[in-house]
């Protein structure tokens, strides 16, 4: 008969294996719709838990059901994976933020740029996505899936741009469901500043206005193609952050409102799938700088 602690142990082993499994699903199915940081989460939990090997053993299994589901290359959920095992870790650890963030980003990017790259290395055409895939997309934009796949073909031009800021939108929503849930679990985290009170750097709204103002007037001051493409990356490299201020200023007015978390989460979810509002995001989170729409800045420094 099985000793209380041998069945405790064996519940350890399913619960990593559980985990990992859950990690391959989240990859397979929500990478495409923008929520693949949630593939982060399970393996993120078991590293804090329990341990590295014990996350590794996860992510094997994650890797598995990706390949299982998809029968493809699957270097970006392998990376993804590793990223999600030094989250947790560092997380477990109570390092500065920059390093629990830090490696994790590079992987998640790197992941991505795996992601859109594999199908051309491997025969097929840049950044191809499945007709189920498209379909999905599409109904979620409103748009023809073979729109879809023509638009995903296009981002795929845009790789310097499109790694390092899906990488890091990636990252942004594993670290804080990967908190949210450890929290939830009754585990102990160091304290951040909450994204209520994010701000931006002063110098990141002029900048950007500059870059945008370069943009618009590309022919006017005679920029080759090559330099207006830049421009654009610039352009939306710094749109991220500023989305993501704007985001946090909404969010803080819906709390100061009453609004519960959820409904805040859906709203918030809403407007940023819809460009007009997601625009609107941007510049609210460059009017903050300006004039400091939450009255905080004077008490907490930039983000």
């Amino acid at each position: 008969m099985a000793t209380p602690e041998r069945q405790a142990a064996w519940r350890r082993v399913a619960a990593w294996f559980g985990w990992g499994a859950l990690a391959g699903l989240g990859y397979f199915v929500l990478l495409p719709v923008l929520l693949g940081g949630v593939a982060l989460l399970p393996v993120a939990i078991v590293a804090f838990e329990d341990g590295v090997l014990e996350s590794l053993i996860s992510a094997a299994v994650g890797l598995l059901v990706v390949l299982a589901l998809g029968g493809a290359v699957s270097i970006p959920a392998a990376l993804l994976f590793v990223a999600a095992v030094l989250l947790g870790v560092e997380l477990r650890r109570g390092a500065p933020l920059w390093r629990q963030v830090g490696p994790a980003f590079l992987l998640a990017t790197a992941a991505i740029a795996c992601y859109f790259l594999l199908p051309a290395l491997f025969g097929g055409q840049q950044l191809q996505i499945s007709p189920q895939q498209a379909h999905a997309l599409g109904q979620m934009f409103g748009l023809p899936a073979a729109e879809v796949r023509s638009i995903t073909a296009q981002v795929g031009a845009m790789l310097p741009a499109v790694a390092p800021l899906y990488g890091g939108f990636i990252l942004f929503e594993g670290f804080y469901f990967t908190r949210w849930s450890l929290l939830a679990r009754h585990q102990s985290l160091p304290e951040i500043r909450p994204f209520l009170y994010w701000t931006a750097p002063e110098w990141l709204p002029p900048l950007y206005l500059v870059l945008f103002a370069a943009q618009l007037g590309s022919g006017l001051l005679g920029l080759s193609a090559e330099a207006q493409r830049w421009v654009g990356f610039g352009v939306l490299w710094s749109e991220v952050p500023l989305l993501v201020i704007g985001l946090a200023i909404l969010s803080f007015w819906l709390a100061r409102l009453g609004i519960p978390p959820i409904v805040r989460v859906i709203v918030l979810g809403i407007l940023l799938v819809t460009p007009a509002f997601a625009e609107l995001l941007i510049w609210i989170g460059i009017l903050d700088v300006f004039i400091d729409l939450r009255r905080i800045r004077g008490s907490t420094s930039s983000t």
